[in-house]
Protein backbone atom coordinates (compact mmCIF):
# COMPACT_ATOMS: atom_id res chain seq x y z
CA UNK A 1 0.00 0.00 0.00
CA UNK A 2 3.25 2.51 0.66
CA UNK A 3 4.99 2.41 -2.46
CA UNK A 4 2.50 3.95 -4.55
CA UNK A 5 1.87 7.10 -2.09
CA UNK A 6 5.61 6.89 -1.41
CA UNK A 7 6.70 6.59 -5.28
CA UNK A 8 5.05 9.11 -7.60
CA UNK A 9 3.23 7.92 -10.34
CA UNK A 10 4.76 10.56 -12.66
CA UNK A 11 8.05 8.40 -11.39
CA UNK A 12 6.36 5.09 -11.87
CA UNK A 13 5.22 6.23 -15.26
CA UNK A 14 9.12 7.34 -16.30
CA UNK A 15 10.77 4.19 -15.30
CA UNK A 16 7.20 1.75 -16.80
CA UNK A 17 8.60 -0.66 -19.31
CA UNK A 18 7.06 0.63 -22.60
CA UNK A 19 4.49 -1.53 -24.52
CA UNK A 20 6.88 -1.98 -26.95
CA UNK A 21 9.38 -3.62 -24.97
CA UNK A 22 6.84 -5.91 -23.18
CA UNK A 23 6.06 -7.59 -26.68
CA UNK A 24 9.79 -8.24 -27.25
CA UNK A 25 11.62 -11.70 -27.65
CA UNK A 26 13.30 -11.07 -24.08
CA UNK A 27 10.71 -9.31 -22.22
CA UNK A 28 7.54 -11.13 -23.24
CA UNK A 29 8.54 -14.89 -21.07
CA UNK A 30 9.42 -13.33 -18.07
CA UNK A 31 7.51 -14.55 -15.46
CA UNK A 32 9.04 -12.33 -12.61
CA UNK A 33 7.74 -8.29 -13.02
CA UNK A 34 9.53 -6.49 -10.31
CA UNK A 35 8.06 -3.26 -10.93
CA UNK A 36 4.73 -4.54 -11.53
CA UNK A 37 3.28 -3.21 -7.83
CA UNK A 38 -0.52 -5.29 -8.91
CA UNK A 39 0.64 -7.84 -9.66
CA UNK A 40 -1.57 -10.21 -7.26
CA UNK A 41 -4.50 -8.50 -8.45
CA UNK A 42 -7.51 -10.79 -9.17
CA UNK A 43 -4.93 -13.47 -8.72
CA UNK A 44 -5.76 -14.63 -5.40
CA UNK A 45 -7.99 -14.40 -2.25
CA UNK A 46 -7.46 -10.96 -0.05
CA UNK A 47 -5.97 -11.98 2.97
CA UNK A 48 -8.18 -12.19 6.59
CA UNK A 49 -6.28 -9.43 7.14
CA UNK A 50 -7.63 -7.55 4.72
CA UNK A 51 -11.62 -8.62 5.64
CA UNK A 52 -10.91 -7.77 8.98
CA UNK A 53 -9.72 -4.11 8.18
CA UNK A 54 -12.66 -4.02 6.49
CA UNK A 55 -15.06 -4.72 8.83
CA UNK A 56 -13.42 -2.22 11.25
CA UNK A 57 -13.17 0.74 8.74
CA UNK A 58 -17.31 0.18 9.13
CA UNK A 59 -17.59 0.55 12.66
CA UNK A 60 -14.52 3.33 13.40
CA UNK A 61 -17.18 5.35 15.32
CA UNK A 62 -17.20 2.77 17.83
CA UNK A 63 -13.93 1.39 17.80
CA UNK A 64 -10.49 2.99 17.34
CA UNK A 65 -7.83 0.05 16.05
CA UNK A 66 -5.42 2.38 15.17
CA UNK A 67 -3.17 2.30 18.10
CA UNK A 68 -3.08 -1.63 18.65
CA UNK A 69 -2.31 -2.74 14.85
CA UNK A 70 0.63 -3.36 12.89
CA UNK A 71 1.62 -0.87 10.61
CA UNK A 72 0.61 -2.25 7.26
CA UNK A 73 -2.71 -2.88 8.59
CA UNK A 74 -3.38 0.84 9.41
CA UNK A 75 -1.85 1.35 6.07
CA UNK A 76 -4.73 -0.89 4.53
CA UNK A 77 -7.21 0.82 6.86
CA UNK A 78 -6.64 4.38 5.55
CA UNK A 79 -7.09 3.20 2.34
CA UNK A 80 -10.99 1.59 3.38
CA UNK A 81 -12.38 4.51 5.67
CA UNK A 82 -14.83 6.24 4.04
CA UNK A 83 -14.04 9.97 3.21
CA UNK A 84 -17.57 10.79 5.19
CA UNK A 85 -16.27 9.58 8.43
CA UNK A 86 -17.71 12.66 11.15
CA UNK A 87 -14.88 15.06 11.95
CA UNK A 88 -15.21 14.61 15.77
CA UNK A 89 -13.91 10.97 15.26
CA UNK A 90 -11.77 11.92 12.57
CA UNK A 91 -9.94 14.82 13.42
CA UNK A 92 -8.30 13.96 16.52
CA UNK A 93 -7.23 9.93 15.59
CA UNK A 94 -6.30 10.19 11.75
CA UNK A 95 -3.35 11.21 11.02
CA UNK A 96 -2.56 9.53 7.62
CA UNK A 97 -2.31 12.13 5.01
CA UNK A 98 -3.24 10.32 2.36
CA UNK A 99 -6.61 9.81 3.99
CA UNK A 100 -7.09 13.35 3.91
CA UNK A 101 -6.33 13.90 0.60
CA UNK A 102 -8.86 10.95 -0.52
CA UNK A 103 -11.32 13.19 2.11
CA UNK A 104 -10.77 16.22 -0.27
CA UNK A 105 -10.92 14.80 -3.77
CA UNK A 106 -14.40 13.20 -2.96
CA UNK A 107 -16.15 15.86 -0.33
CA UNK A 108 -14.89 18.46 -2.87
CA UNK A 109 -13.65 17.60 -6.08
CA UNK A 110 -13.84 20.96 -7.81
CA UNK A 111 -11.07 22.23 -5.94
CA UNK A 112 -8.06 21.75 -7.60
CA UNK A 113 -5.43 22.22 -5.46
CA UNK A 114 -1.27 22.32 -6.31
CA UNK A 115 1.95 22.19 -4.02
CA UNK A 116 -0.29 21.05 -1.06
CA UNK A 117 1.53 19.34 1.85
CA UNK A 118 -0.39 19.00 4.59
CA UNK A 119 -3.50 17.54 3.20
CA UNK A 120 -5.52 17.49 6.80
CA UNK A 121 -5.26 21.27 7.41
CA UNK A 122 -6.65 21.64 3.63
CA UNK A 123 -9.58 19.78 4.20
CA UNK A 124 -10.30 20.91 7.31
CA UNK A 125 -10.41 24.52 5.73
CA UNK A 126 -12.77 23.70 3.46
CA UNK A 127 -15.49 22.14 5.55
CA UNK A 128 -15.44 25.28 7.57
CA UNK A 129 -15.45 27.13 4.41
CA UNK A 130 -18.27 25.21 3.27
CA UNK A 131 -20.56 25.44 6.26
CA UNK A 132 -19.83 29.31 7.09
CA UNK A 133 -20.22 29.99 3.23
CA UNK A 134 -23.59 28.61 3.22
CA UNK A 135 -25.77 28.76 6.76
CA UNK A 136 -28.30 30.83 6.66
CA UNK A 137 -27.80 33.68 9.36
CA UNK A 138 -31.63 33.20 10.32
CA UNK A 139 -31.61 30.18 11.75
CA UNK A 140 -27.21 30.48 12.52
CA UNK A 141 -26.72 28.52 15.72
CA UNK A 142 -23.92 29.69 17.12
CA UNK A 143 -22.64 26.80 19.41
CA UNK A 144 -22.54 24.75 16.45
CA UNK A 145 -19.85 26.65 14.42
CA UNK A 146 -17.86 27.54 18.06
CA UNK A 147 -17.85 23.48 18.10
CA UNK A 148 -16.42 22.67 14.47
CA UNK A 149 -13.86 25.97 14.68
CA UNK A 150 -13.00 24.62 18.24
CA UNK A 151 -12.42 20.92 16.62
CA UNK A 152 -10.58 21.96 13.37
CA UNK A 153 -8.30 25.29 14.34
CA UNK A 154 -5.16 23.27 15.60
CA UNK A 155 -4.91 22.39 11.75
CA UNK A 156 -6.07 25.61 10.48
CA UNK A 157 -3.96 28.27 9.07
CA UNK A 158 -5.73 29.67 5.98
CA UNK A 159 -9.60 30.82 5.69
CA UNK A 160 -10.96 32.13 2.53
CA UNK A 161 -14.52 32.72 2.35
CA UNK A 162 -15.95 33.30 -1.21
CA UNK A 163 -19.09 34.48 -0.17
CA UNK A 164 -21.27 35.36 2.84
CA UNK A 165 -24.99 34.46 3.16
CA UNK A 166 -27.56 37.66 3.53
CA UNK A 167 -29.97 38.32 6.29
CA UNK A 168 -33.58 38.11 5.33
CA UNK A 169 -34.94 41.54 4.72
CA UNK A 170 -37.77 42.86 6.63
CA UNK A 171 -41.05 43.37 5.58
CA UNK A 172 -42.96 46.66 4.90
CA UNK A 173 -45.50 47.05 7.69
CA UNK A 174 -49.31 46.24 7.37
CA UNK A 175 -50.70 50.09 6.28
CA UNK A 176 -53.33 51.41 8.88
CA UNK A 177 -55.45 54.20 7.35
CA UNK A 178 -55.79 56.30 10.66
CA UNK A 179 -51.56 56.51 10.24
CA UNK A 180 -49.31 58.17 7.91
CA UNK A 181 -46.49 56.07 6.93
CA UNK A 182 -44.23 54.72 4.67
CA UNK A 183 -44.55 51.60 3.78
CA UNK A 184 -42.80 51.51 0.48
CA UNK A 185 -40.19 48.57 -0.19
CA UNK A 186 -37.48 51.15 -0.89
CA UNK A 187 -38.26 53.11 1.76
CA UNK A 188 -38.26 50.16 4.68
CA UNK A 189 -34.46 50.62 6.61
CA UNK A 190 -31.79 47.80 5.14
CA UNK A 191 -30.71 45.28 7.18
CA UNK A 192 -27.16 44.17 5.68
CA UNK A 193 -25.73 41.82 8.62
CA UNK A 194 -24.32 38.34 7.87
CA UNK A 195 -23.36 35.56 10.40
CA UNK A 196 -21.59 37.06 13.26
CA UNK A 197 -17.60 36.27 12.66
CA UNK A 198 -16.32 36.89 15.95
CA UNK A 199 -17.05 33.26 17.77
CA UNK A 200 -15.64 31.45 15.14
CA UNK A 201 -12.36 33.29 14.44
CA UNK A 202 -11.76 33.25 18.31
CA UNK A 203 -11.19 29.58 18.28
CA UNK A 204 -9.01 29.60 15.14
CA UNK A 205 -5.78 30.87 17.26
CA UNK A 206 -3.47 29.60 14.05
CA UNK A 207 -4.66 31.04 11.55
CA UNK A 208 -2.13 33.13 9.47
CA UNK A 209 -4.16 34.10 6.36
CA UNK A 210 -7.82 35.17 5.69
CA UNK A 211 -9.82 35.96 2.52
CA UNK A 212 -13.50 37.57 2.39
CA UNK A 213 -16.08 38.66 0.17
CA UNK A 214 -19.47 40.27 1.67
CA UNK A 215 -21.65 38.82 -1.31
CA UNK A 216 -22.83 35.77 -3.54
CA UNK A 217 -22.12 33.17 -6.52
CA UNK A 218 -24.13 32.38 -9.09
CA UNK A 219 -26.65 35.26 -8.90
CA UNK A 220 -27.59 34.98 -12.34
CA UNK A 221 -30.61 37.26 -13.00
CA UNK A 222 -31.14 37.52 -9.19
CA UNK A 223 -28.74 40.07 -8.84
CA UNK A 224 -29.20 42.87 -6.90
CA UNK A 225 -26.68 45.44 -5.51
CA UNK A 226 -27.79 45.27 -1.72
CA UNK A 227 -26.27 41.18 -1.78
CA UNK A 228 -23.14 43.04 -1.48
CA UNK A 229 -23.45 45.27 1.13
CA UNK A 230 -22.52 44.75 4.61
CA UNK A 231 -22.99 47.06 7.97
CA UNK A 232 -20.98 48.50 10.38
CA UNK A 233 -22.43 45.53 12.38
CA UNK A 234 -20.86 43.53 10.57
CA UNK A 235 -17.05 45.02 10.26
CA UNK A 236 -17.24 44.88 14.51
CA UNK A 237 -17.85 41.53 15.12
CA UNK A 238 -15.49 40.81 12.30
CA UNK A 239 -12.67 43.07 14.33
CA UNK A 240 -13.52 41.85 17.76
CA UNK A 241 -12.58 38.33 16.31
CA UNK A 242 -9.20 39.54 14.63
CA UNK A 243 -8.29 40.48 18.21
CA UNK A 244 -7.76 36.52 19.11
CA UNK A 245 -5.55 35.80 15.95
CA UNK A 246 -2.30 36.47 16.73
CA UNK A 247 -0.32 35.39 14.14
CA UNK A 248 -2.57 36.52 11.47
CA UNK A 249 0.16 37.76 8.43
CA UNK A 250 -2.99 38.41 5.21
CA UNK A 251 -5.78 40.21 5.35
CA UNK A 252 -8.22 40.15 2.67
CA UNK A 253 -11.72 41.57 1.58
CA UNK A 254 -12.36 41.62 -1.88
CA UNK A 255 -15.48 42.26 -4.46
CA UNK A 256 -17.24 43.89 -1.49
CA UNK A 257 -18.81 47.05 -0.39
CA UNK A 258 -15.99 48.25 1.63
CA UNK A 259 -16.36 51.97 1.88
CA UNK A 260 -14.32 54.41 3.72
CA UNK A 261 -16.03 54.50 7.39
CA UNK A 262 -15.81 50.30 7.28
CA UNK A 263 -12.29 50.40 6.05
CA UNK A 264 -11.26 52.99 9.01
CA UNK A 265 -12.98 50.80 11.81
CA UNK A 266 -10.96 47.50 9.84
CA UNK A 267 -7.64 49.58 10.29
CA UNK A 268 -7.88 51.14 13.44
CA UNK A 269 -8.13 47.07 14.65
CA UNK A 270 -5.22 45.96 12.48
CA UNK A 271 -2.70 48.94 13.47
CA UNK A 272 -2.52 47.01 16.76
CA UNK A 273 -1.49 43.53 15.49
CA UNK A 274 2.36 43.70 14.62
CA UNK A 275 2.22 40.47 12.48
CA UNK A 276 0.71 42.15 9.37
CA UNK A 277 2.52 41.87 6.29
CA UNK A 278 -0.08 42.03 3.72
CA UNK A 279 -3.25 43.94 2.80
CA UNK A 280 -5.70 43.64 -0.07
CA UNK A 281 -8.57 45.66 -0.11
CA UNK A 282 -8.71 44.90 -4.39
CA UNK A 283 -12.47 45.64 -6.16
CA UNK A 284 -13.87 47.78 -3.23
CA UNK A 285 -15.07 51.05 -2.86
CA UNK A 286 -12.76 52.92 -0.65
CA UNK A 287 -12.23 56.54 -1.42
CA UNK A 288 -9.80 59.28 -0.74
CA UNK A 289 -11.08 59.28 3.30
CA UNK A 290 -10.44 55.38 3.33
CA UNK A 291 -7.34 55.99 1.77
CA UNK A 292 -5.88 58.43 4.04
CA UNK A 293 -6.67 56.14 7.01
CA UNK A 294 -4.40 53.94 4.86
CA UNK A 295 -1.61 56.05 5.05
CA UNK A 296 -1.78 56.96 8.38
CA UNK A 297 -1.78 52.72 8.84
CA UNK A 298 1.58 52.80 6.64
CA UNK A 299 2.63 55.41 8.93
CA UNK A 300 2.09 53.88 12.36
CA UNK A 301 2.82 50.22 11.50
CA UNK A 302 6.05 48.67 11.53
CA UNK A 303 5.79 45.67 9.24
CA UNK A 304 3.46 45.29 6.86
CA UNK A 305 5.06 45.61 3.50
CA UNK A 306 2.42 44.60 0.90
CA UNK A 307 -0.48 46.96 -0.09
CA UNK A 308 -2.90 46.31 -2.47
CA UNK A 309 -5.68 48.59 -3.55
CA UNK A 310 -6.39 47.88 -7.45
CA UNK A 311 -9.76 49.26 -8.29
CA UNK A 312 -11.13 51.54 -5.75
CA UNK A 313 -12.67 54.81 -5.79
CA UNK A 314 -9.82 57.45 -4.55
CA UNK A 315 -8.35 59.97 -6.30
CA UNK A 316 -6.16 62.79 -5.67
CA UNK A 317 -6.32 63.62 -2.24
CA UNK A 318 -5.75 59.82 -1.51
CA UNK A 319 -2.57 59.51 -3.31
CA UNK A 320 -1.40 62.05 -1.52
CA UNK A 321 -1.95 60.57 1.79
CA UNK A 322 -0.28 57.53 0.64
CA UNK A 323 2.78 59.24 -0.93
CA UNK A 324 3.56 61.83 2.30
CA UNK A 325 2.97 58.24 4.45
CA UNK A 326 5.86 56.69 2.36
CA UNK A 327 8.18 59.45 3.25
CA UNK A 328 7.38 59.43 6.57
CA UNK A 329 10.82 58.14 8.81
CA UNK A 330 10.24 55.49 10.23
CA UNK A 331 7.20 54.02 8.48
CA UNK A 332 6.38 50.54 7.40
CA UNK A 333 9.33 48.38 5.45
CA UNK A 334 6.94 48.41 1.96
CA UNK A 335 7.89 46.45 -0.67
CA UNK A 336 4.73 46.04 -2.97
CA UNK A 337 2.22 48.68 -4.03
CA UNK A 338 -0.63 48.01 -6.39
CA UNK A 339 -3.08 51.00 -7.83
CA UNK A 340 -4.05 48.88 -10.62
CA UNK A 341 -7.74 50.06 -12.40
CA UNK A 342 -7.69 52.89 -10.55
CA UNK A 343 -8.25 56.11 -13.42
CA UNK A 344 -5.32 58.31 -11.98
CA UNK A 345 -5.08 62.31 -13.68
CA UNK A 346 -2.10 64.59 -14.23
CA UNK A 347 -1.99 65.82 -10.21
CA UNK A 348 -2.11 62.08 -9.03
CA UNK A 349 1.13 61.34 -11.29
CA UNK A 350 3.00 64.37 -9.93
CA UNK A 351 2.04 63.20 -6.44
CA UNK A 352 3.62 59.90 -7.30
CA UNK A 353 6.90 61.59 -8.95
CA UNK A 354 7.77 63.59 -6.34
CA UNK A 355 6.65 60.53 -3.64
CA UNK A 356 8.64 57.82 -5.27
CA UNK A 357 11.88 60.74 -6.12
CA UNK A 358 12.14 60.92 -2.55
CA UNK A 359 11.52 57.13 -1.61
CA UNK A 360 15.40 55.71 -2.39
CA UNK A 361 14.74 52.68 -0.62
CA UNK A 362 10.92 51.09 -0.43
CA UNK A 363 8.56 50.29 -2.28
CA UNK A 364 10.84 47.83 -4.60
CA UNK A 365 7.13 46.80 -6.54
CA UNK A 366 4.66 49.46 -7.93
CA UNK A 367 1.87 48.04 -10.18
CA UNK A 368 0.26 50.54 -12.00
CA UNK A 369 -1.89 48.66 -14.61
CA UNK A 370 -4.34 50.31 -16.50
CA UNK A 371 -4.36 53.73 -14.60
CA UNK A 372 -4.90 55.49 -17.38
CA UNK A 373 -1.29 57.42 -17.34
CA UNK A 374 -1.30 59.05 -21.07
CA UNK A 375 1.32 62.05 -22.10
CA UNK A 376 2.57 64.18 -19.22
CA UNK A 377 1.48 61.70 -16.65
CA UNK A 378 2.69 58.90 -18.22
CA UNK A 379 6.30 60.64 -18.60
CA UNK A 380 5.96 61.57 -15.04
CA UNK A 381 5.65 57.92 -13.98
CA UNK A 382 8.33 56.64 -16.26
CA UNK A 383 10.38 59.55 -15.50
CA UNK A 384 10.88 58.58 -11.82
CA UNK A 385 13.00 55.55 -12.36
CA UNK A 386 15.87 58.28 -13.21
CA UNK A 387 15.83 59.30 -9.65
CA UNK A 388 14.57 56.55 -7.67
CA UNK A 389 16.76 53.66 -6.91
CA UNK A 390 14.62 51.32 -4.79
CA UNK A 391 12.21 50.20 -7.54
CA UNK A 392 12.94 46.50 -8.82
CA UNK A 393 9.88 46.26 -10.50
CA UNK A 394 7.31 48.51 -12.46
CA UNK A 395 4.15 47.06 -14.11
CA UNK A 396 2.31 49.61 -16.56
CA UNK A 397 0.03 47.40 -19.11
CA UNK A 398 -2.83 49.13 -20.01
CA UNK A 399 -1.21 52.70 -20.57
CA UNK A 400 -0.08 54.72 -22.95
CA UNK A 401 3.29 55.28 -23.18
CA UNK A 402 3.62 56.24 -26.82
CA UNK A 403 5.02 59.39 -27.90
CA UNK A 404 7.50 61.46 -25.51
CA UNK A 405 7.39 59.05 -22.99
CA UNK A 406 9.40 56.78 -24.88
CA UNK A 407 12.06 58.78 -25.36
CA UNK A 408 11.77 59.57 -21.31
CA UNK A 409 11.91 55.84 -20.63
CA UNK A 410 15.09 55.21 -22.04
CA UNK A 411 16.73 58.21 -20.74
CA UNK A 412 15.41 57.27 -17.36
CA UNK A 413 16.47 53.90 -17.80
CA UNK A 414 20.04 54.33 -18.98
CA UNK A 415 20.52 56.19 -15.77
CA UNK A 416 18.98 53.22 -13.76
CA UNK A 417 20.81 50.31 -13.20
CA UNK A 418 18.33 48.59 -10.54
CA UNK A 419 15.51 48.34 -11.67
CA UNK A 420 14.97 44.84 -13.07
CA UNK A 421 11.42 44.33 -14.39
CA UNK A 422 9.16 46.51 -16.82
CA UNK A 423 5.79 45.25 -17.39
CA UNK A 424 4.97 47.19 -20.87
CA UNK A 425 2.31 45.61 -22.39
CA UNK A 426 -0.34 46.99 -24.55
CA UNK A 427 1.17 50.10 -24.04
CA UNK A 428 1.43 51.41 -27.38
CA UNK A 429 5.38 51.38 -27.80
CA UNK A 430 7.52 50.94 -30.89
CA UNK A 431 9.61 47.36 -31.15
CA UNK A 432 12.74 49.79 -30.74
CA UNK A 433 11.66 50.59 -27.58
CA UNK A 434 10.73 47.45 -26.41
CA UNK A 435 13.99 45.88 -27.83
CA UNK A 436 16.00 49.23 -25.86
CA UNK A 437 14.22 48.38 -22.67
CA UNK A 438 14.74 44.23 -22.92
CA UNK A 439 18.79 45.44 -23.77
CA UNK A 440 18.77 47.56 -20.98
CA UNK A 441 17.23 45.27 -18.25
CA UNK A 442 19.57 42.52 -19.41
CA UNK A 443 22.53 45.44 -18.50
CA UNK A 444 20.90 45.98 -15.22
CA UNK A 445 20.59 41.97 -14.67
CA UNK A 446 24.16 41.15 -15.17
CA UNK A 447 25.48 43.62 -12.72
CA UNK A 448 23.29 41.92 -9.92
CA UNK A 449 26.30 41.55 -6.96
CA UNK A 450 28.71 43.99 -8.88
CA UNK A 451 29.79 46.37 -6.29
CA UNK A 452 29.65 49.97 -8.26
CA UNK A 453 31.21 53.27 -7.62
CA UNK A 454 28.60 55.60 -5.63
CA UNK A 455 28.99 58.43 -8.30
CA UNK A 456 27.48 56.59 -10.70
CA UNK A 457 23.90 55.84 -8.61
CA UNK A 458 22.76 59.47 -8.99
CA UNK A 459 24.40 62.21 -11.00
CA UNK A 460 24.85 65.43 -9.90
CA UNK A 461 22.04 66.99 -12.27
CA UNK A 462 22.59 70.51 -10.40
CA UNK A 463 20.41 69.03 -6.71
CA UNK A 464 22.96 70.98 -4.06
CA UNK A 465 21.38 74.11 -5.67
CA UNK A 466 17.80 75.33 -4.21
CA UNK A 467 16.38 76.69 -7.25
CA UNK A 468 16.60 72.96 -8.44
CA UNK A 469 15.58 71.08 -5.75
CA UNK A 470 12.49 73.12 -5.49
CA UNK A 471 11.82 72.49 -9.09
CA UNK A 472 12.40 68.59 -8.81
CA UNK A 473 10.45 67.57 -5.60
CA UNK A 474 7.39 70.28 -5.87
CA UNK A 475 4.32 68.28 -6.04
CA UNK A 476 2.36 70.93 -7.50
CA UNK A 477 4.27 71.49 -10.18
CA UNK A 478 2.43 69.81 -13.19
CA UNK A 479 5.66 70.89 -15.83
CA UNK A 480 8.10 69.04 -13.82
CA UNK A 481 9.45 65.60 -14.95
CA UNK A 482 11.87 63.79 -13.11
CA UNK A 483 15.65 64.00 -13.84
CA UNK A 484 14.51 66.41 -16.83
CA UNK A 485 15.47 70.28 -15.96
CA UNK A 486 14.71 73.00 -16.90
CA UNK A 487 17.91 75.37 -18.65
CA UNK A 488 19.97 76.99 -16.23
CA UNK A 489 19.94 80.55 -15.91
CA UNK A 490 23.56 82.08 -15.52
CA UNK A 491 24.18 83.85 -12.27
CA UNK A 492 25.43 87.30 -12.86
Amino acid sequence: MKIPYVVSTNTRNAYRTSQFMQESTGEATRKIVAENFEWDDNFSPAPLTYHAALSLSKIFHRINPLNVILRKDRDILMDLYPADVPLKFSVPLIKDEQYWKRALAANFPSRVELGITFWKGKYLSACLQDYLENVKPDIFLEDEAVELASLVSPYIFQLGLNQLQIIRQPTPPIPDENAIEDTCVFSVPKLYDHIPLEPVLRKLYNLQEISLVFGLNNLGSDYLPRYFEFSIKDCESLCRGLEYLYNLKIFRINRSNLDCSKAKIILQNLVKKESIEELDFNHCKIGDYGMKALGGFIYVHKNVKRIRIANNRFKEVGVAGIAYALQMHPAAPIELLDFSLNPMSLQCATIFAAAFVRCKEKPQTLIVNSCGFKGASAEKIVGLLSLNRGLTRLDMAANDLSGEAETTLISALERNRNILSIDLRKTHISDNTQAKVNELLERNKALIGVEREPSEEIPPLYLNEPEYLIWEYNPNNPDYIPGRYPERVPEV
